[in-house]
């Protein structure tokens, strides 16, 4: 349970598809941006109890924090979120409530996807949040904890492999803190297209 007036500890956070905002990890000290990206999984009835890092506070009403930065400080201040997302597992090594397995999918005839569209997709917060822990073209307050994808056409990756790493990324790395978007459908198929045709325009 976070304590106010103390300083915020890692690494237990709550998130879910659909939402306004993001609720963040408890992190250690960080510059705007740099915020890890919770898995989005799916709602559920859970048996284990909330891991003790989670960003909640029993003593609000709903229960989940978020953090506010504080300008030109360094530091973030908790406030409470307005919605409950306790009921939501975390990235938290003692959460032990269950999440769906990793998808392996096939991209299926041409991308066909929009670009404009990507991108618009990818800075929704309902949705992609690339910018969240990615740099992007003119944002900015992007994070750097994922990789920059800044000029990313340039790596030549496959449309597939791409469609794929949208998709579920844990199917290539399981130990990735990246969002499985179309396992647990935040995103559709054609949005993925659409972002894997955004992320092919970057140059």
């Amino acid at each position: 349970m976070h304590q106010r007036g103390k300083e915020p500890r890692p690494t237990g956070f709550l998130t879910a598809p659909g939402m306004t905002g993001l609720v963040f990890p408890r992190l250690f000290r960080t510059k705007p941006g740099a915020w890890l990206v919770s898995l989005l999984l799916l709602p559920g009835v859970w048996a284990a109890e909330l891991p003790p890092d989670a960003a909640v506070d029993r003593g609000v009403p709903t229960m989940t924090l978020t953090p506010q930065v504080v300008v030109h400080s360094g530091r973030l201040e908790w406030e409470p979120f307005s919605r409950d997302l306790s009921a939501w597992p975390t990235l938290s090594h003692a959460d032990r409530r269950s999440t769906e397995k990793p998808r392996r999918v096939s991209l299926t005839g041409p991308l066909e996807g929009d670009a404009t569209r990507g991108r618009e997709l990818a800075m929704r917060r309902d949705k992609g949040f690339c910018m969240l822990c990615h740099q992007l073209p003119g944002e900015q307050w992007s994070g750097n904890f994922g990789i920059s994808l800044l000029g990313y056409r340039l790596n030549h990756h496959a449309d597939a492999d791409l469609y794929q790493q949208v998709f579920d990324p844990r199917v290539n790395n399981p130990h990735t803190a990246m969002p499985p978007y179309g396992t647990n459908r935040i995103l559709s198929d054609q949005e993925i297209r659409d972002i894997v045709a955004y992320l092919q325009s970057l140059e």
